[in-house]
C-alpha cells in the first residue's frame, strides 16, 4: 500500500496499491485521532471502523492486516 498526502486537504492522505488503484483515505479528525475512510470494495473495508493514534501506527495496522508492506509516498509531483 502507498500513502500519498492530498496537496488539496491538509490532515488526509490517500490510500492505493502499488498498481495506484485507489483504496480510501486516512484523515487526521483531531490531534493523535487517525480513521481509515476505506473504500467499500477494498480489502481495507473491515479496517474502516478502527482508530490509531498516528500516522505511522496507521501505517502499521494496515501493513499488519493486509499482510503486506504500507509506505509513505515520496513522490514530490
Amino acid at each position: 500500500m502507498v500513502v500519498t498526502p492530498a496537496k488539496v486537504k491538509p490532515g488526509t492522505w490517500t490510500l492505493s496499491d502499488r498498481l495506484g488503484r485507489p483504496l480510501g483515505t486516512i484523515t487526521e479528525t483531531s490531534p493523535s485521532f487517525f480513521v481509515i475512510n476505506a473504500d467499500r470494495n477494498s480489502g481495507l473495508f473491515k479496517m474502516a471502523t478502527t482508530s490509531f493514534p498516528s500516522l505511522d501506527s496507521v501505517m502499521s495496522g494496515i501493513a499488519n492486516y493486509m499482510k503486506g508492506e504500507c509506505q509513505l509516498s515520496s513522490d514530490d509531483e
